[in-house]
């Protein structure tokens, strides 16, 4: 073991997933990709539902699709990183629409972790959920 990392304790519950996408093939994809790779996804009707997911877990990775940014505002990923503390917020967008290079602007300047353009690779959405460092004590 790292002696860098002996002092940090693991995590102690397994990342929570969930996706908040209005595009019904787009999650449908995500929640089949994400199983088959041995992930329990959970999918979210609504971003209320989302902040009682994240309630006292450790970490996350949420989903959400430009559609619903659209719907309720790009603050919403504020919301779910207040409602989690090492939380993913991985924005599901195609830079082509115009409304949707605005958001992808205004996400990112709020701090969302990452911003992923069609076409979605297995590797890409993968990757979002794999690997969490050990968390240190605050």
């Amino acid at each position: 073991m790292d002696p860098k990392f002996a002092s940090e304790p693991p995590i102690k519950d397994p990342p929570t997933i969930v996706i908040l996408v209005v595009q019904e093939s787009l999650r449908h994809g995500l929640f089949n990709l994400l199983r088959e790779n041995g992930y329990m996804p959970q999918i979210a009707a609504n971003p209320r539902e989302v902040m009682d997911l994240l309630r006292k877990k450790q970490c996350a990775t949420v989903f959400v699709d430009c559609e619903v940014i659209g719907i309720y505002g790009p603050g919403i990923c504020s919301k779910f990183k207040v409602s989690c503390q090492y939380c993913r917020v991985v924005l599901l967008c195609d830079k082509s629409l115009n409304a949707h290079r605005q958001i992808i602007k205004e996400t990112m300047e709020i701090g969302i972790y990452a911003c992923l353009l069609p076409p979605y690779e297995d590797w890409e959405v993968l990757t979002m959920v794999s690997y969490y460092p050990r968390m240190r004590s605050i």
